[in-house]
Parts: structure tokens; sequence; C-alpha cells
């Protein structure tokens, strides 16, 4: 089950102010701790699920709060569209400040809205045909994938993006490219189109996606393989490294809280701590150069990590190859890389 689904059970209906006084609730009860604001004129019952600073953090009721003041023919659009659709990692939570990110709204033609904290609009030329889930009209897949790219800040977050999506197998990279001529003209086509090109199936988070643009676009290393299995010589797995260059016998790790979770951040727990040690052990008697990266990497810390990166690459094309004792060469008894994930 997605987190979208997990969450969808506990939202609350959002209602007009109007409409609470047709129930004989009062704007002085609206104000007090059983309701909370949804969006502007718009109340529900609390659910308590609010941050220290008071911000929503149940995606599925942003998406929900959204939806009540959606004109007729609206689509639930970018983020949200996907989160609906079962991308869990796209959960409309900022990467840097885990801040929630507005819903983004796609009105038909001729609908015009003010975009607020809340909600960001945005106006399509034509109508758009879209999806239904639990009720919401959302932005099909495919164009909820491309809108995304296109609308990404940077290539290195619309690459995490339809990377995230490609891991659903709900898309195939050859979906993309075939239907790369819908968006042809449109603002950021461009980056789309390089994204599609650099988006990989089988990448775990969105961190992992950003470690390999880090080194596509500082170093070159287009070859990149995510999560390949790699044995010794008697068939017995050694561990399915995040990225792996295969020439340089170059194994790249992504620290997060857990494999478990895309979000988690800070200190990793002890059974993954434990877990990723002996993995790296084993690695690294095998022959394979292992660097490790964590979110402070990726940002405080980039040019010293891209340094790191440069520096263990070249010792592994330098290596004595005869040493090596790691195979990519999969056993005839392996279940393959989604039974271990």
């Amino acid at each position: 089950m997605s987190r979208f689904a997990e969450e969808w059970a506990q939202t609350r209906v959002s209602r007009s102010r109007a409409d609470w006084a047709r129930r004989e609730i009062g704007r002085g009860t609206l104000r007090g701790q059983r309701y909370d604001r949804a969006t502007p004129g718009y109340y529900r019952a609390t659910s308590g699920q609010r941050d220290g600073e008071g911000a929503v953090v149940n995606s599925a009721q942003r998406i929900r709060d959204a939806q009540s003041v959606m004109p007729s023919g609206a689509l639930i659009a970018g983020w949200a569209a996907a989160y609906a659709h079962g991308i869990d990692a796209l959960d409309g939570l900022d990467h840097l400040t885990m801040k929630p990110l507005p819903v983004p709204v796609l009105l038909p033609p001729g609908s015009r809205r003010r975009s607020t904290p809340e909600i960001r609009y945005r106006q399509s030329i034509r109508q758009i045909r879209g999806d239904v889930i639990e009720g919401i009209p959302v932005t099909m897949l495919l164009r909820t994938a491309y809108d995304l790219a296109r609308e990404a800040p940077d290539l290195t977050e619309a690459v995490a993006a339809l990377d995230a999506i490609l891991r659903t197998r709900r898309l195939k990279p050859e979906h993309l490219q075939r239907n790369l001529g819908r968006i042809a003209g449109h603002r950021g086509s461009s980056q789309a189109r390089q994204a599609v090109d650099l988006a990989r199936i089988g990448v775990r988070s969105t961190w992992e996606s950003r470690l390999r643009m880090l080194a596509v676009l500082e170093l070159g290393l287009l070859d990149l393989q995510p999560n390949r299995a790699v044995f010794d010589h008697q068939g017995y797995l050694l561990g399915i490294p995040d990225l792996l260059d295969v020439d340089a016998g170059l194994a790249l790790e992504y620290d997060g809280g857990t494999w478990r979770s895309d979000r988690a951040e800070g200190h990793r727990d002890r059974d993954q701590h434990r877990e990723d040690n002996a993995r790296e052990e084993r690695l690294e008697r095998a022959g394979l150069i292992v660097v490790r990266a964590e979110k402070r990497d990726l940002t405080t810390y980039r040019r010293q990590l891209i340094g790191r990166i440069a520096t263990a690459r070249a010792d592994g094309l330098r290596r004595d190859r005869t040493r090596d004792r790691w195979t990519l060469d999969e056993p005839s008894d392996w279940y393959g890389y989604d039974y271990y994930c």
C-alpha cells in the first residue's frame, strides 16, 4: 500500500465557513482547537498532524484541502499527482528544509486563480484529460512525469523525480522516450529531454539520484549502474552498491537514515549501520573501492565529495585487475534485485 493510501484514511473533509454555519458551527468554534484552517475560508476538524511550526505534515490531507477549493475541470498536478499515483518519494516536502511545498493545481482554460502559500495554481491552454484517485482528479502519470521534469528547479531534481517514478515500474524509459514529442515547444522541454535520457530504473531514493547526478554532471560518469548486485567468484552476494562504476571498480554509497525510508535523516539506526559496515568490508576485500556520502556531502561539502570520488576513481582505474575477486555474473539461484530490496 502506498503512503498516500495510508494517509488518505486519516484525512478530514474541508468545508467553507458558510457550509459549517449551515451545520451550526460558528466562526468562534472554527477558530478553536477542534478545527484547523485548511485554506483561506475553509476549515476542517483538526487531525493533530502538524509539525512544530504548525504546518500540516499529512501530504494526502494537503491534497484533499486543495481539492475542496478547486474549480470544475481542474486537476491536482506535479508532486501531488505523483504522490496520489503512489510515488512515495515525491511527498511534497522540500528535500533540504523538509518544509511543505504548495500543492500544484492545473486550472482549465479560461479559469484564473491567485496562488496561496498552500496552493500553486497554473493555467492550461487546453483541457487536459486526467485520472481519478480516491475521488481526486489528478494529471495522468505520463503527464505528471513530464511536468515534474520540465518544472524542476534544475536537471538534478528533474532526474530525481523521473527516477522515483521509474522505480515503481508504472512507466518505463521507452514510454518517456516515445512520447517526448508531446512536450515539444513547452517551457522546460529541453531540461525534460535531458532528464529522460539520464533517468534510470532501479534507483531506491531521491538522494541516490542526487549522488548519481553529481557524478554525472561534475565528473562525466555516465555509466554508473544503480543497485547492481555484486558477487564473489563462488556466487555469494557481496552487496548491492547504490552506484557502481564497473570499469573503475568503484562503489558509491549514500548513507540515509535507513534503506527503508527515503525521508529519514540524522543518525542511521544501529542495525543499518552494522549492515552497511559489513557490506563495505566484503566489497573492499573483494577489490572494490567504496566511497560513502550523506546529505551534507551533497550540499555543504560538495566540492570535497567531488574530489574524493575523482581520487577514488583514479585509484580504481590503476588497480591490478588480476586481484579482483568480484563479478557481476549472477548465479543460477539468484532471485534478483527486487527480492532483496
